[in-house]
């Protein structure tokens, strides 16, 4: 059963989740983060006792990477960036790593819980908090149920919490809960009525909401489902190309959604470059 720590959810902002901290892996941002479920592994990881973990965090990031949802490994160590570079590299840990990450807090929360190395947390997707301890086993299902929750709101009151966020922060993906919802529960999806007749006149989020969905379609994708529909290199790409523009919207919520969804498909078509090219070595080989 998940225990949240904060009742109210409240879009959260990230420090040193920028390109001055970044230690290994992949690169994120404060940014990318806002609507996504993340874990936040404080360790230091320059210690090399750690390293059964690191690799089970590097199974974690694998298992949920194509999901809506960001491992963050937070060095809490002394040892300098060549160093944590070099061990990223000898583990082949892939996600990203961070010099001191952490949600920003105040100073009277950062008194009352000092102490961050050696334990993870999860955010969610509203900026709930979902989880904070030591159990890595324990920590795979909070974000499944997370992601879940997430992604198949059951009633009016669960899809009216995500919507009301997400007009907020991520106006392209409301547009696609908003529509959904209406298919699903018309009557109580009455009361956005005008959010919708006002998305529906804005060109903008319609595009965003267009791309969101490309997005969602390639991270529900399974590379390694021989049987899975074709999703072609060149689909992703011709989507991140009539898309480029609205990264400079005018709408800085459509600009940050934009440049978010872009990022995901980056991830996609390299991913599928390399599935490509391993199906055609294999080939090759026969």
């Amino acid at each position: 059963m998940l225990a949240p720590a904060a009742s109210a959810a409240a879009p959260v902002d990230w420090e040193n989740v920028d390109p001055a901290h970044h230690l290994a892996g992949r690169m994120a941002s404060s940014g990318y983060l806002r609507g996504k479920v993340v874990c936040v592994d404080c360790r230091d990881y320059g210690d090399k006792s750690g390293v059964e973990s690191m690799r089970s965090m590097e199974e974690i990031w694998q298992s949920f990477k194509m999901k809506p949802f960001v491992l963050i490994g937070s060095h809490r160590g002394e040892a300098g960036a060549e160093k944590i570079k070099r061990i990223a590299e000898g583990l082949k840990l892939t996600y990203p790593i961070y010099k001191d990450a952490d949600i920003v807090r105040t100073q009277e929360q950062k008194d009352a819980d000092p102490e961050r190395t050696g334990y993870l947390y999860v955010i969610g997707s509203t900026g709930k908090a979902f989880y904070r301890g030591k159990d890595e086993r324990r920590v795979q299902g909070v974000i499944a149920s997370a992601l879940m929750a997430m992604r198949s709101p059951q009633t009016p009151k669960q899809w009216k919490y995500y919507i009301d966020f997400d007009i907020d922060v991520l106006p392209g993906r409301a547009y696609l809960e908003i529509e959904e919802f209406r298919k699903t529960f018309p009557k109580e999806a009455e009361v956005y009525d005008d959010v919708w007749a006002k998305f529906n006149e804005d060109k903008d989020i319609k595009r965003v909401a267009k791309l969101e969905r490309i997005a969602r379609q390639a991270k529900d994708y399974d590379f390694k489902d021989a049987n899975a529909k074709r999703l072609s290199v060149d689909k992703v790409e011709k989507a991140i190309e009539l898309s480029a523009d609205l990264k400079k919207s005018e709408n800085p919520l459509v600009a940050q959604e934009a440049k978010n969804c872009i990022a995901d498909l980056t991830w996609t078509a390299a991913m599928l470059k390399s599935a490509e090219e391993k199906s055609n070595a294999q080939g090759g080989e026969k």
